[in-house]
């Protein structure tokens, strides 16, 4: 319950109400008549759009985000003003993002109704945000891309909303069309070959005196979670000493930090410390492991309990390139490699049938470097300081930026939080897309962006960075370098894919699926008529996909890595909030070849969702569509993706006098001719309707 301060009260006196909410009184009212629990609740299909509650809840929400109070109270959750959370809550009801309910909003409802006094009203308000729009899922409309769909990935899944139903629901859309089982040559690539491998194969030897009769005589049977993490430790005493990587179980969920959600893990591995009792933080997570008693037919389950926990590795890890993960359950263990296109296993094998298979694996985990264990080895360490080395665009010199610790003294990861202004993803499958601030070390120059993420290989977002700036465009990032890292090909080389797994059940549970009603008739309005403050797309169906950009994926059997050393990542930034997989159609033994690249870019800025007052926000949205121009008319490039995501608030002083830049040309195209239609409302009807036609 939300407890308003003196401060917040002279605010609220500062700036009634008055008659701002009249015109809703009579819709709420009607509404109120008609209700009965669990009858008003919106799953995509129930409610006229039009005229039901969740158009009225639309309107209420839009005028309190665009009061001088939503702009002066500060949020409970974060460090911005309540009128960006109520901004992303208007954006979800608009998109039909979760399952709406009027019970959520009936508190509010019925205090407009009875023109209760305003600081009960605005209390109401801080109430909802701090309830709603921390336990409602955001989800997204399936859109399409030149008739292909697309799903939502896990990265929607944020902060409280990262209960295991939800969730698991949200990894199983993502990863069940690029999951493959028995992937031919797992093992020896993996574990053959490699600086250890003889000593695995020693350990072994050494071992086998304890198989007999077809079993490991001091293998626990019953297999209860207990005793095998005894025998683990056990062994890992006696043979693992000496290891790089270390064993452990988290025994409350306290025991890992570094995660919004709170998890504990049955097996992980994380490098030695010198420090007796260091706290175990997900950064330093190497290797997963699941544990289950019995046998079981059906893997789906600790699949998408392992998928929970390598999601959150590659949260705290952005620029990780792949995660080993094993199951044990019963007397079976299958080996797992989760990367960007999806996750890929050995097939599961029996431990006393296949008995040096699971010893030899067991030992290697332990024993991995940073590039067997798939770590960032681009990124150079010099003490706490972290480094890249790239090929400056415009001189051909090789420059060295130091990558800033922005959120030092900062463990707020909220979507508000003002000291964080860059990018990151929660999600497996997806780009990957983080980004970190850096600059010249020892220099004066404008700060940098560098820019990590898993593009198509059919996309060179440099290509149009570099094109825009040759031709002078105007309000756009410019390019400082690129560097190519590796690609998903690389990293699979040796491997053999044959048909992707086809799950039993193709959906989880209603909550994890999405609406096929889509709500056009809320979307074709002119947004001016909600009384709120924001942008409008037209249909879903126009917006390309954030994750593949514009082209066909190729598909590819192979892969390889690239070497180095590294630390693992700590840096992280704003969220990127609606991540989705383009799913093309491709035949069953191919996978999705993303490059991973590094894109070094100037200036850097706030997401614009962390406005600090309307008229910056007016300018940074002004801006953009200067830049938009200059891009088309000077460039001959179409930008192809508006969204907030894309714009960013910027120093003027530092962006030849813009406050509002566009970033990312990842699905950026150069086509004749496009028709872009705008809704923008500035709390009038008709202002900021337009059609404007390019080519």
């Amino acid at each position: 319950m939300a407890n308003l301060s003196p401060d917040e009260r002279v605010i609220i006196a500062k700036h009634p109400l008055d008659i701002s909410l009249d015109h809703l009184q009579d819709p709420l009212r009607k509404i109120e008549q008609s209700y009965k629990p669990g009858s008003l609740s919106y799953d995509g299909a129930v409610d006229s759009l039009n005229s039901g509650p969740q158009n009225a809840i639309l309107k209420l929400l839009g005028t309190f985000t665009a009061h001088e109070v939503a702009f002066n109270l500060r949020s409970k959750t974060g460090n911005g003003p309540i009128a960006s959370e109520l901004f992303t809550l208007c954006r979800h009801v608009v998109n039909g993002d979760g399952d709406f309910s009027y019970e959520d909003y009936r508190a509010i409802s019925l205090l407009v109704i009875e023109q209760a006094p305003d600081v009960d009203i605005w209390n109401a308000v801080l109430n909802l945000i701090n309830t709603v729009s921390r336990t409602t899922p955001p989800t997204s409309i399936p859109a399409s891309f030149d008739g292909t769909p697309m799903t939502h990935t896990s990265a929607s899944q944020q902060g409280g909303e990262q209960t295991v139903k939800l969730l698991e629901g949200r990894i199983f859309e993502e990863i069940k069309s690029c999951t493959y089982r028995n992937v031919g040559g797992f093992f020896s690539k993996y574990f053959e070959g490699k600086d250890w491998t003889e000593q695995t194969k020693e350990i072994y030897r050494t071992v086998q005196d304890r198989h007999a009769g077809g079993r490991w005589t001091d293998f626990p049977g019953p297999p209860v979670q207990n005793a095998v993490l005894e025998w683990l430790f056990r062994f890992q005493e006696e043979f693992l000493s000496d290891a790089r990587g270390v064993y452990y179980t988290s025994e409350s969920s306290k025991d890992l930090t570094g995660a919004e959600a709170r998890r504990q893990l049955d097996i992980f591995i994380k490098r030695k410390s010198n420090v007796s009792g260091t706290a175990h933080n997900w950064k330093n997570v190497q290797v997963i492991g699941e544990h289950k008693t019995s046998n079981s037919e059906d893997f789906k389950p600790l699949l998408l309990q392992l998928g929970r926990n390598i999601r959150d590795v590659f949260t705290a890890q952005p620029t990780r390139r792949f995660i080993h993960g094993f199951f044990l359950y019963g007397t079976t263990m299958e080996l797992w490699v989760f990367d960007r296109s999806g996750p890929y296993s050995s097939g599961e094998f029996n431990i006393h049938k296949e008995s040096e298979q699971f010893i030899r694996a067991i030992a290697a985990y332990a024993m991995m470097s940073d590039e067997e264990l798939g770590l960032d080895t681009f990124a150079e360490w010099d003490g706490e300081d972290r480094f890249i080395t790239i090929t400056e665009d415009a001189t051909g010199k090789e420059r060295r930026l130091q990558l800033e610790s922005h959120l030092m003294g900062c463990r707020c990861l909220c979507r508000s939080c003002l000291c964080v202004i860059i990018d990151y993803q929660r999600a497996i499958v997806c780009r990957g897309t983080s980004c970190f601030r850096a600059s010249i070390p020892s220099s004066e120059d404008p700060r940098y962006v560098v820019k990590f993420s898993w593009t198509s290989d059919k996309r060179r977002p440099e290509a149009d960075l570099r094109l825009a700036r040759e031709r002078g465009v105007e309000g756009f990032v410019k390019l400082f370098g690129d560097h190519r890292i590796t690609s998903i090909a690389d990293m699979r080389k040796g491997l053999t894919f044959a048909k992707r797994h086809a799950f039993r059940n193709g959906t989880l549970s209603p909550s994890s699926t999405f609406s096929q009603s889509q709500p056009q008739s809320l979307l074709s309005q002119p947004f001016g008529q909600l009384h709120g403050l924001s942008i409008v797309r037209e249909s879903p169906k126009k917006r390309k996909s954030v994750d593949a950009g514009g082209s066909r994926s190729k598909r590819s059997r192979s892969n390889s890595q690239s070497p180095d050393k590294a630390k693992p990542e700590n840096e992280l930034a704003y969220t990127v909030e609606h991540c989705q997989t383009n799913l093309y159609a491709h035949d069953e033994s191919s996978f999705d070849n993303r490059i991973f690249r590094c894109l070094v870019i100037s200036p850097a800025g706030r997401a614009i969702r962390n406005f600090r007052s309307i008229p910056e926000l007016l300018e940074a949205l002004r801006d953009p569509i200067k830049a938009h121009r200059s891009l088309y008319t000077a460039g001959k490039i179409l930008h192809s993706d508006i969204s907030e995501n894309n714009i960013i608030i910027t120093d003027p002083k530092e962006a030849d006098g813009f406050t509002g830049m566009l970033i990312d040309a990842d699905l950026s195209a150069r086509p004749r001719i496009i028709l872009l239609r705008i809704f923008v409302d500035l709390r009038s009807p008709h202002m900021g309707k337009g059609i404007f036609v390019l080519g």
